[in-house]
């Protein structure tokens, strides 16, 4: 169980890194007034907390890839789908507000995008 919560943290790491370099080096809106560590910070705690998930209810048939999605699992898809979430939530109800709607969701998106690219391969 301790290997397992290790490979999590790994995992949610290099997600949160991945998200980061690729909005600071893709997505320039994303650089200013902490927008950046809003969205690395949530991609992480989405991993997190979909393992949490998937440990308490034994969710083991979610890890099944499917050749005709280019091998995503339903396992990705809630990685993304929960990053996703987490980043458009703080961004658009808290720190930015008054920023375009299509702002935010970009963000959000490519974290969530990132997020099953990387659980898609870890």
């Amino acid at each position: 169980m301790t290997g397992d919560l290790l490979i999590d943290v790994v995992g949610a790491l290099l997600a949160a890194i991945v998200v980061a370099a690729v909005l600071y080096s893709r997505y320039p809106w994303s650089r200013p007034r902490r927008r950046l560590g809003t969205a690395a910070t949530a991609t992480f705690v989405a991993w997190l907390l979909w393992r949490v998930v998937l440990r308490l209810s034994n969710a083991d048939n979610l890890d099944v890839d499917n050749p005709l999605l280019l091998g995503v699992s339903a396992q990705d898809v809630g990685s993304g789908v929960l990053a996703f979430l987490l980043t458009a939530a703080p961004l658009g109800l808290l720190s930015e507000r008054d920023a375009p709607a299509h702002r935010v969701v970009a963000t959000a998106a490519i974290a969530g995008a990132l997020a099953i690219l990387v659980d898609r391969f870890i």
